[in-house]
């Protein structure tokens, strides 16, 4: 059976056999064709089906037998594929539009149309340019009825080119928006008041250390038993709040499983706005959580040091005033200096601390610095400096930097350094035993020593308040004729460990 191509294709059936056609395709020309009186016969029901087919072919038709012969090619198939009917007429439609059918090939969309008598669904076809192109299809089987064999199976076209873009492009847009709310800490929920139930998404099941495949969308009170328990009166009191004013906000911690295993506490900040309602309804309250842990913890990071500042600063001028107290000098110009001198001791050790944001000081670096004009390279150098890296306490280095400054001014002005052929040797070692740590402060070669001083001057009494009552540790000193030998021994849980590197 033949058939040409343009509107006047689909009536070379013949009126019986149009009839027939558009009978059992198209609910609207079967019943046009019932309203015709039977006495017209033929005669009347050609006209009106031609008038419709002449409508229906300017979509995109395509008549072809079961193998895929076609035999007819619409003008809307013209238009969405640039392909002419003469160019197509007697091809093979799968292989003239390269079709790529879904999972399953063509043959299980064969099998479901022999079986039920239609298919739909999504195909891709190629245009004459080499453009692809989406279709939404819907094929129809008509059978003989003589015989009840396949005879011809009309598809009908629908480009969806557009529609799979803009599907496309929301998909990618939600993948980014989920992707933004991951990393940003968010998640989106919405609750029904008067169903009592969540809505969550899955980065809000996320963010509460929750699958959303082994837990559902929680009750309020469900909800309320993931807060943490001193924060729950005051987010069960904004949600209702929330009911009455529209608005929701709450700041509040939640306890979920972290990466150990264990509980851990995540600070949140909730928002949401109740939506509109038809008349006698409590409308939805649509919100964000926001995970603010780390604000949190940088507020109280500052609020620590802002008290520890105040203390440090409080410690450093109760220093400042017992050096001024202490000090005695013969001169205006000799108490400044000595004053200077003790003053600068306590900035080094500040500097060194405030380096590495107060979480210790090098110690090689403290005694470097008290000891700068003595300290040389090789044979050149008075002072020796022996000892593994070391890294002090905030509350030790500054201490131990008056004592050591102490010590060195003696050293410069009566001891070893104060001549040049005198040697300065300082060692230090971790007794992990006895967690304590052991300094040795050693002269030799400096001016000889008969003994004792016969006074304790300010620099002695600093030695001792510093080491004993402040580090709570052990000093001895011994006035050797060779030179002072000072031992320091504090104890080690002052000083934490040595970081690598």
């Amino acid at each position: 059976m033949a058939v040409s191509s343009g509107a006047g294709g689909w009536w070379n059936l013949g009126a019986a056999g149009l009839a027939k056609l558009g009978a059992a395709v198209f609910p609207r020309v079967r019943r046009g064709l019932r309203a015709a009186p039977q006495a017209a016969g033929a005669s009347r029901a050609q006209p009106l089906a031609a008038d419709l087919f002449s409508a229906f072919d300017m979509g995109a038709a395509i008549l072809r037998t079961p193998e895929g012969a076609i035999l007819h090619w619409s003008a809307g198939c013209e238009r969405l594929f640039g392909i002419p009917a003469d160019e197509a007429l007697g091809r093979t439609a799968h292989e003239l539009l390269g079709t790529r059918f879904p999972d399953g090939g063509r043959r299980s969309l064969v099998e479901e149309l022999t079986r039920t008598g239609e298919w739909q669904g999504e195909l891709r076809h190629r245009r004459r340019s080499g453009q692809p192109v989406v279709v939404a299809s819907h094929w129809i089987l008509r059978r003989d009825p003589a015989n009840g064999q396949p005879a011809a199976v009309l598809e009908l076209h629908t480009d969806a080119t557009a529609l799979k873009t803009a599907e496309a492009a929301l998909r990618a847009g939600e993948a980014r928006l989920r992707l933004a709310q991951e990393v940003a800490g968010v998640g989106t929920w919405e609750w029904d008041a008067e169903e009592d139930s969540f809505v969550w998404s899955p980065e809000h099941y996320a963010l509460f250390g929750l699958s959303p495949a082994a837990e559902g969308p929680p009750s309020l009170d469900a909800f309320l038993a993931l807060v943490h328990p001193d924060d729950r009166d005051a987010v069960r009191a904004a949600a209702h709040e929330a009911l009455a004013s529209g608005e929701y906000l709450a700041e509040f911690r939640i306890l979920r499983t972290g990466r150990n295993g264990g509980d851990e506490v995540v600070w949140l900040i909730g928002r949401g706005r109740r939506m509109p309602s038809p008349a006698g309804r409590v409308g939805p309250i649509l919100g964000v959580n926001v995970d603010i842990t780390a604000r949190k913890e940088a507020e109280e990071r500052q609020s620590l040091l802002m008290r520890e500042v105040d203390h440090r600063a409080k410690n450093a001028l109760a220093v400042v005033q017992a050096v001024l107290r202490l000090t005695r000098a013969e001169s205006m110009p000799a108490f400044a200096k000595a004053v200077e001198g003790r003053v600068s001791a306590l900035a080094r050790a500040q500097t060194l601390l405030t380096e590495s944001r107060w979480t210790g000081a090098d110690f090689q670096a403290m005694l470097r610095g008290e000891l700068a004009p003595f300290v040389g390279s090789g044979s050149s150098s008075q002072v020796l400096l022996n000892g593994a890296p070391l890294m002090l306490a905030p509350l030790t280095a500054q201490p131990l930097s008056m004592a050591l400054h102490e010590l060195a001014t003696n050293a410069a002005k009566y001891g070893s350094l104060s001549v040049p052929d005198g040697k300065l040797d300082i060692s230090w070692r971790e007794d992990p035993p006895a967690a304590r740590l052991r300094l040795r402060w050693e002269e030799t070669g400096g001016p000889p020593i008969a003994g004792p001083p016969e006074r304790r001057g300010f620099g002695s009494r600093v030695i001792e308040t510093t080491v004993r009552d402040q580090l709570r540790g052990d000093v001895s000193c011994a006035w050797a004729p060779t030179g002072l030998v000072c031992d320091i021994d504090i104890p080690l849980h002052r000083v934490p460990p040595t970081p690598e590197g």
